[in-house]
């Protein structure tokens, strides 16, 4: 149900209420017409007669909807306003204000804050604000009073989303009958978990987990019952705990929209069975050594299916999109303007300089004191080289952070490399030669 926007216009509805008392007022709207939609279109002729009624119209316009204003009789302001000629979205934001005015009071008395004599440097326990049960079932009741009160007097909001982005973003792809009955069952399905984690206080039993998995396991059959098999699918696309967890690595390789739907599909096969947390955001799933085999043959076979969907090109953008020194890399560049291949180019040298540390660890001539120097003078150019791409402040900054972790590595006598899906090799520098 739209019962947080209902709250949150109370600000831009009183900008609104004083703007159009401000153009009544003045008699100077302009040409949209909205001054003249009860004054016959005068308030904006010149000298005389006309003028001086427009003006007069306009005056007698904004004193009525102040006085409905005032009185809180929402159904006048309601007509006053729509009188007036102004958007029916402008209508609907100041009468839900001024209606909402009339629960304040109940409303705030649910709340709860800080609590003087509470120790300053503790957070309160639980979640909600601090409310309890009963609390929270007398705040749902109001919110529900004030809403169906809302659509009495103004009728059901067309777009059910209140033109919020992110809610448009998340439930957009439902035909609008659909959208408000989904947000209703999310939110009950959220408070009947709030509840359970609140009963667990942080300790669960194996009788506590079953709870959990009954619960999600109900919430997804209403799911199923509300939503057609097309439109579930683009439920999970945008909430499920995949797509929550991918979303943000999409971010980072900038993925188009039907790589996200490629890459999704591969890696919600993999999560119904291998996730590392349960579906409640609990403990690790895989706790055996037979389980942690399962879960990375899975796991490579999944990256394995995401390279053939992206291509080899793509695939590499996206491996380094998850790695944190790439990351950090892009954050710079942005920052202080640097060449827009500057990441690669000193991402490129995690392949370069360990390859040439293996020629270096596997030349059977030298011996490992000399071994160790030579790599060291490759470690050495490799953070001047670092220094030049990025300039020595945010070079050392970058190392600080610990960037290029295997540079480190390889300045302690070990060699890390990487295959192509980014997982990590080792091999110390005294270790035999290879054949």
């Amino acid at each position: 149900m739209k019962r947080l926007p209902l709250l949150l216009v109370a600000s831009v509805a009183a900008n609104a209420c004083l703007l159009v008392v401000h153009l009544r007022t003045d008699g100077t709207a302009d040409k949209s017409g909205v001054a003249g939609a009860s004054g016959g279109g005068g308030a904006v002729a010149g000298p005389g007669v006309a003028g001086g009624e427009g003006r007069a119209s306009a005056a007698s316009a904004s004193g009525a909807i102040a006085r409905a204003l005032q009185s809180g009789d929402v159904e006048v302001l309601r007509d006053e306003l729509r009188a007036a000629g102004v958007d029916e979205d402008i209508v609907r934001s100041v009468v839900s204000m001024r209606l909402w005015k009339r629960y304040e009071s109940r409303l705030k008395a649910l709340q709860t804050g800080p609590v003087a004599h509470e120790d300053w440097w503790k957070n309160p326990s639980g979640g909600w604000g601090g409310q309890n049960k009963e609390q929270r079932a007398a705040m749902k009741a109001a919110q529900a009073e004030m809403q169906a009160e809302n659509e009495r007097v103004l009728g059901k909001d067309p777009s059910v989303l209140g033109n919020n982005p992110w809610l448009e973003r998340q439930y957009g792809f439902l035909p609008a009958e659909k959208r408000e009955a989904l947000m209703q069952l999310e939110q009950d399905y959220n408070e009947l978990n709030h509840e359970l984690q609140e009963d667990l206080q942080g300790f669960s039993l194996p009788s506590d987990r079953e709870k959990m998995k009954f619960l999600l396991a109900e919430k997804r059959a209403d799911l199923e019952a509300l939503l057609t098999p097309e439109e579930l699918k683009d439920y999970d696309l945008r909430q499920s705990r995949t797509a929550q967890q991918l979303r943000w690595q999409m971010t980072q390789m900038d993925a188009t929209e039907a790589e996200y739907r490629a890459i999704f599909e591969i890696r919600r096969v993999f999560d119904e069975v291998h996730s590392n947390h349960d579906p409640f955001g609990g403990g690790m799933r895989a706790n055996t050594q037979e389980d942690w085999k399962a879960r990375a043959e899975a796991e490579k076979v999944m990256k394995a299916e995401i390279r053939v969907a992206l291509g080899e090109e793509r695939y590499a953008e996206y491996v380094r999109s998850q790695d944190n020194d790439y990351q950090q890399l892009r954050r710079a560049t942005e920052r202080f303007a640097l060449p827009a291949d500057t990441p690669a180019k000193v991402y490129a040298l995690r392949d370069e300089v360990p390859k040439a540390a293996m020629s270096v660890a596997n030349d059977a001539s030298l011996t490992n004191e000399q071994k160790k120097a030579e790599v060291a003078k490759l470690a050495a150019a490799a953070r001047d080289r670092v220094r030049g791409l990025l300039g020595a402040e945010v070079a050392e900054a970058y190392f600080e952070q610990n960037g290029m972790q295997w540079l480190q590595q390889l300045e302690q006598g070990t060699i890390i490399t990487f295959d192509e899906d980014g997982v990590q090799h080792r091999r110390r520098i005294d270790q035999p030669t290879r054949k």
